[in-house]
Formats: C-alpha cells, structure tokens, sequence
C-alpha cells in the first residue's frame, strides 16, 4: 500500500461518518443549507478559513509560503429528487431527496483530503483551495464559483467521481473530451381544441407530438455519424386534460448530449428543422429551443502525464486504466477557463447505476479519494518548482 493511501486510510472511519451524514441529509440544487453548514462547521473545526458563495465553500490551506502556486481541489455537494429505496441505517431522511450520484462521498473524500495535506503542510510552498460546489446537478454551480473571482489565482484544478459498477482499486484517467456537452430541448406546440368525437373540428397537438418525438430519433440514427457520439432524449411530454378533448396545447422537453461542438450545432439545427417541419405539415404553432447548456468536459492535456503519476503512487499502474467517454454532463469544464483542470473516476463498486434509487457506494472508495486528491496537489507544488 502506497504511502499516501496508508495516510488516508487512518481517517477512513472520520470520511464514512461524513459521507454517511451528508446522504442522510440530501438537498437539492442550490438550497445545500444544512450541507454547507455542516461543510464549514469541519472546516472551523480544521482550523481553515473559508468564504460562502451562497451555499458554496472556498476554503484555503496555506503551506509553509504561502506566496507559493494555488492547486484547485474540487468536490460537488448537491443531491437528486429521488426517494431512496435502500434499507441502510444512513437512509435518507429527506422525502423525495437522495444522494443518488455519490457527490456525499466526494465532500467526505476531500476532508479526507485536507486531513492528510495538513499533515503535509511543512513540505509545501503556497496555496490548496478546496471548493465545496453547488448545484452541479443542474451544471450552474462551477460558474457560480468561477464568477466569485476566489479562485482566479488558481493554477491547476483536479475533480473526482465515484464511479458506479466499476470495482474498488482501479482509476480512470484519459485526455481530451470525456463527458458530453448538453443542449436544452424544450418545444411547445399550439393548436386547437376541440370534441374528441370530432378532431377534425380541432388542431391536434398529441399526434403532431408524437410525430416530433419520433422523428428527433432519426437525427441521431440518419444524420450523424456512427463514430460521432450523440444523443436525443425527452424527458417529459404534457398534453391534454381529458379522454375526450383534443388537446389543444402541448409540451415536450429533454435533452442534447454531444462530445464534439461542430455536432452539437448539427444537432441543433437539425432539431429545429424537424420540428418545424412536422408541425407545418399539422397545421400546429410550434415554438423550439435548442440552445448551449453545458460544454463538453475536455481534460488538460498538459496535466494528463502528471496525473498518471499521481494516481500511480496511491493504486497500482495498472489499475490506473482510460476513460471511455458517455454522455453525461459535468459543468467541472467551467473551471478550465481559467487553468488547466483535470476530472478523473474512482471505482467505487455497487450494484447500481447513478440516479438510480438503489445507488450506493462500497466505502473503500473514501481513503482511495483522499489520497489521489493530496497526492496531485503535492506533485503540483513539486512540479512548479517550489517545495
């Protein structure tokens, strides 16, 4: 066992009491309170200074000068309106509420973190800022941080994700674009109602829905290549009032993913053609948007090598293996406008996906979290030439 990850290991038992408050007491996107009231208690009992950015933390840990590099340490806070269904003694205890994505294990993982940098504080020049982010599951909360101007002197940033059905021990880390970039998808349709005995007395907007629904699939199946990842889902479709009236208004919403912002502008554009044909062809008013919602996720390239070297010195080489890019979103990309970021997954067992009502985490994967978090930031200040 690594020398860091023996470190992190003596404050497992501290990162699984955390972690098992922060799912027993989930919040939703932008309204963490009680998170971030627990998050900055540790922080005040860890001797840290912090600033509020609503309900999220900046707190910084100085080395020995701290006129040295600043390294980005980043953890997201918020959880999913999903009512858990596991029976475990740290259910829950929030209807409707549930850390279903792991963001509970990611802030227990970075105390651990300040845990072991602390112990590390003679050994380095400058600066560590951990962000406690909000409402990433809604992808504005890294802007919110951004936009604060209380990480702008930072010079590196690296972020972790426990990774479902993927065994404890291994780390996937990958240049270039890992995560999908999203586009919102939201279509209102206007006709006419009417008799349900008499549609043609009205202006259907169900089937002209329906034919929308459909056809959007042929955009991905007919109009983007088999080698260019995209995909076109909808979430919600409302419509109507009773059995026997034509509805007369409808809504559709989901979502865009993309790897690649040349697609997304195919996408795009091949969304609004369709649905303005369909609804032409129905005699419906429709009104579309399909707009940028998230960027794509692109890792650094100047800090790939130096992550493959940190993560190498907490599990072994090969368990450190590469990224296979999906089409989920992560607005942890609003951090490299301003330096190199990096974003990696952590295996962290289960027998569930993320979202689901069921997902939970082996715990083994807390101390594995901590270390690969300390052991860049340290690299970091060694790299730059300054402890």
């Amino acid at each position: 066992m690594s020398r860091l990850l023996e470190e992190a290991e003596k404050y497992t038992e501290k990162m699984v009491d955390l972690r098992r408050w922060f799912h027993e007491h989930p919040e939703s996107s932008f309204k963490e309170v009680a998170t971030a009231e627990r998050i900055r208690s540790e922080l005040d009992r860890l001797g840290l200074s912090w600033k509020a950015v609503g309900n999220g933390t900046v707190a910084t840990l100085e080395g020995k000068n701290p006129d040295g590099p600043v390294i980005g340490l980043r953890a997201d806070i918020d959880a999913l309106e999903i009512t858990e269904k596991n029976d475990v003694p740290y259910k829950s205890q929030n209807d409707g509420l549930m850390h279903a994505c792991g963001h509970d294990a990611h802030i227990a993982a970075l105390f651990g973190a300040i845990e072991i940098l602390k112990q590390h504080i003679d050994e380095f020049n400058g600066k560590v800022k951990f962000i406690f982010q909000p409402a990433e599951e809604i992808g504005k909360g890294a802007q919110t941080i951004v936009d604060s101007g209380l990480i702008n002197d930072v010079e590196a940033f690296f972020g972790i994700h426990v990774k479902a059905l993927r065994n404890v021990g291994y780390v996937e880390v990958s240049p270039g674009a890992i995560m999908g970039g999203a586009n919102s998808l939201d279509i209102t349709l206007t006709g006419k109602s009417g008799h349900g005995g008499r549609p043609y007395q009205a202006i259907d907007t169900i089937t002209c829905g329906a034919q929308i629904v459909q056809g959007l699939q042929y955009i991905v199946s007919r109009e983007i290549p088999a080698n260019d990842a995209a995909v076109i889902t909808v979430g919600q479709f409302h419509a109507g009032t009773r059995d026997n009236i034509v509805a007369g208004s409808a809504h559709i919403s989901g979502t865009v993913r993309i790897l690649d912002d040349e697609i997304r502008e195919k996408v795009a554009s091949s969304v609004r053609r369709y649905v303005k044909g369909i609804s032409e062809a129905a005699n419906v008013r429709a009104e579309v948007r399909c707009e940028f919602a998230t960027p794509v996720l692109y890792n650094s390239d100047e800090l790939y090598g130096d992550v493959l070297d940190s993560a190498s010195k907490v599990i072994p080489k090969e368990a450190v293996i590469p990224i296979k890019p999906d089409l989920g979103t992560e607005d942890f990309s609003a951090y490299s406008q301003i330096a190199p970021s990096f974003f990696v997954f952590v295996g962290a067992g289960g027998d569930y996906p993320h979202h689901h009502e069921r997902f939970d985490i082996d715990e083994r994967v807390l101390p594995i979290s901590a270390a690969l978090h300390a052991s860049f930031a340290l690299d970091q200040f060694k790299k730059r030439r300054i402890g």
